[in-house]
Order: C-alpha cells, then sequence, then structure tokens
C-alpha cells in the first residue's frame, strides 16, 4: 500500500514538476527520496513478519539403551500390557475406559541436576516440564494415568541429586494396542527436547 501511495505522489510530483518548470535535479532528489523510503518499508516488512516454530529436537533409541534430556538420564527396559494393576495385595486398579487395558513401560531415571526435582510433573511449564507419551504407529498419542498409591509409579516422583529410582509409566489403551507393542513407541522429554524409544 505504502508503494503505491509514494508512486502516486512520486507521479503527481513530477507532473507538476513539468507544468510549473520544476529543475531536473529536483525532480531527481524528489524519486531518490521515495526510493529510500520504499526499501525502508519493504525491510521493515520482511522483520516484523512471521517467524517459523523450530521443531522439536528428537534422539531415537532402541529399548534398554540410556538417554538425557537436561539434568535428566533415563531408560526404557521394556513395555509389558496388563488388564489390573496391583497396588497392594488386595487392592487393584483397572483402567477407568471400558475395554482399556494398561501398558507399562519400565524405567530407570536418575536425576543428574544440583536440586531434588520431580520427574513427569503432573502439573508444569509446557516448554521445561519432563513429560511422557505413548505414540502407536506413528499416529495415536496416549499421556500416562497417574495410578494412586502405586509406589512403583514414577510420574509425579521426587528425585534427589544424583539419585536413582526404577519404576513404571503406565499408560491405559485400547485393547488393540495393548497387544500390539512393537508398533508403540515412548516419547520421553520436553516439548522442545526428547529421546523417543522404540519396542523393535
Amino acid at each position: 500500500m505504502k508503494k503505491k501511495l509514494l508512486a502516486i505522489t512520486l507521479c503527481t510530483t513530477l507532473s507538476l514538476g513539468a507544468l510549473t518548470g520544476c529543475g531536473g535535479s529536483a525532480v531527481k532528489k524528489l524519486a531518490d527520496t521515495a526510493k529510500e523510503i520504499s526499501e525502508q518499508s519493504d525491510s521493515t516488512s520482511a522483520t516484523n513478519g512471521p517467524t517459523a516454530t523450530p521443531a522439536p529436537k528428537e534422539t531415537a533409541l532402541a529399548m534398554k539403551k540410556t538417554g538425557e534430556v537436561g539434568d535428566w538420564k533415563f531408560t526404557v527396559k521394556k513395555l509389558a500390557s496388563k488388564k489390573t494393576i496391583k497396588t497392594s495385595k488386595y487392592i487393584g486398579q483397572k483402567p477407568s475406559e471400558s475395554g482399556n487395558l494398561f501398558v507399562l513401560a519400565t524405567v530407570n531415571v536418575t536425576n543428574n541436576g544440583k536440586k531434588e526435582a520431580t520427574f513427569l510433573p503432573s502439573v508444569g511449564l509446557e516448554n521445561t516440564a519432563m513429560a511422557a507419551k505413548l505414540i502407536y504407529k506413528d499416529n495415536f498419542e496416549y499421556i500416562p494415568t497417574l495410578i494412586t498409591g502405586y509406589d512403583k509409579d514414577v510420574m509425579n516422583k521426587k528425585i534427589k541429586p544424583l539419585s536413582k529410582k526404577s519404576g513404571i509409566i503406565a499408560f491405559s489403551v485400547p485393547k488393540k494396542v495393548a497387544k500390539d507393542l512393537k508398533s508403540c513407541k515412548i516419547r520421553i522429554g520436553t516439548k522442545g527436547e526428547a529421546v523417543v524409544f522404540t519396542a523393535k
């Protein structure tokens, strides 16, 4: 829009210059000024344009390999499916969704930071908090299910510096997914950086 206005102004000025007998040097000066303003406008538009969001950094690893994100070092040892998780001798928890099964990811986690920190917090900043998800056939995603009263669940687990914890991450998934573990991946990390463990 600015270019059009400048062009119209310049044409008008040139026409008036011709009618009133303006010197050639004055007209050239006006033309140079209009060109300079136009170039500045283009530069500003390019600077203020939309910026692309960088793709997350993801490292692919096989099960039993060790990955790192920030201060966390972790390994997904294996996947297994279960109908019920026994939280005590007489009490068990089933998936809340009818027909679903649990997929349990057995993990080892080490906090290499200088302070106590929470692994897989249920509340945290999206860009920095560690999170996990199960990915089925690269298209379907499932978030962990917190198993109340189950000490082996590493969700919301506070871990002291240089300390290691072993446990499980539970996912409530359709039976079809639970019976096809080779098509499942476990992603652990932040929004911008993560490790993806494959069951193959």
